[in-house]
């Protein structure tokens, strides 16, 4: 098997050394002519446009080599979606000790009416919880984090500084790193079609959920309506306007898998980790569970 000319081309463009240090050759290895995250959603995006055929996600999760790529290209993957399963069952949450101390809330912090916050949980500086938010047990709030109303979030959250999320569900153990913005409302506008300041009535919600364990990088935004699957992980900067399967990797702006992560967080090598020694299993996902939702929620 030879590489497509146009595939090299493809390449050299956006590693113009990357053949000076290894031959460009179907066994290559993505990882030895650095290839990072976005240049794997760049050079999908050029084979789609050269040659008129779609990559799915899952498919582009899987490249590893040069070769891979041009098989894609040749014979396009099914665009069947697929689940990652583990073969080990995963172990359910820790139990919270009998007794939590009382939660510690920075002296600076704003609580709205009926906003409460669980046992052993720390909020820090200027954090600004909505009227009626909910926080669990033993939740880490940084400095500067809104919450907004309809927002819940579940037991042994950490919320690094400076994430805004409005109407949003956080499962247990997820992990939002600074400066995340979570927003529900996909048709922003300051007033409304008869020139009046919007009210709360004036707009629909389109709920955004993060599932147990996720974990969403600096940065990066939700857009209305996606649920972020258990154990998933959103890479820095990314733009979610979409559904995240449970253990995906995704990156870019819009979002596109680039491969799968383990519970553990390492990125998985086939359907093993090397992190942790873990193993999954690639699933047909029943017709009765996917979600298609649009950026209205739809």
């Amino acid at each position: 098997m030879t590489l497509p000319a146009q595939l090299i081309d493809m390449i050299t463009t956006l590693r113009p050394r990357a053949g000076l240090a290894v031959a460009l050759a179907p066994d290559t290895e993505l990882d030895a002519i650095g290839f990072d995250s976005l240049d794997r959603i760049r050079i999908a995006a050029a084979l789609e446009a050269a040659y008129g055929v779609t990559i799915p996600d899952t498919a582009l999760a899987d490249v590893r080599r040069l070769g891979d790529l041009a098989d894609l290209v040749e014979r396009p993957a099914p665009t069947e979606p697929t689940t990652l399963v583990p073969l080990e069952k995963i172990p359910a949450p820790r139990a919270a000790p009998e007794q939590l101390p009382d939660a510690v809330i920075h002296p600076t912090a704003e609580l709205g009416t009926g906003a409460c916050v669980g046992p052993g949980s720390r909020v820090w500086r200027r954090v600004l919880l909505a009227d009626g938010v909910r926080v669990g047990s033993q939740c880490t709030l940084g400095t500067d984090v809104h919450l907004g109303p309809g927002t819940r979030i579940g037991d042994r959250v950490k919320i690094q500084n400076a994430v805004q999320a409005f109407g949003t569900t956080i499962d247990d153990e997820v992990l939002l790193c600074p400066g995340v913005l979570i927003i529900e409302d996909s048709t922003p506008r300051a007033v409304t079609s008869a020139g009046l300041p919007q009210a709360a009535d004036d707009w629909t919600p389109h709920p955004v959920t993060v599932c147990r364990g996720a974990t969403v990088g600096a940065g990066a935004i939700l857009l209305p309506g996606v649920q972020v699957g258990a154990h998933a992980m959103v890479a820095a900067g990314a733009v979610v306007d979409r559904d995240v399967p449970p253990y995906a990797l995704v990156a870019g702006n819009p979002h596109r898998q680039i491969g799968w992560v383990c519970r553990c967080g390492g990125r998985l090598s086939g359907t093993a980790c090397a992190r942790c020694g873990a193993r999954y299993e690639h699933r047909d996902t029943p017709a009765d569970t996917r979600r298609h939702r649009s950026l209205r929620g739809e």
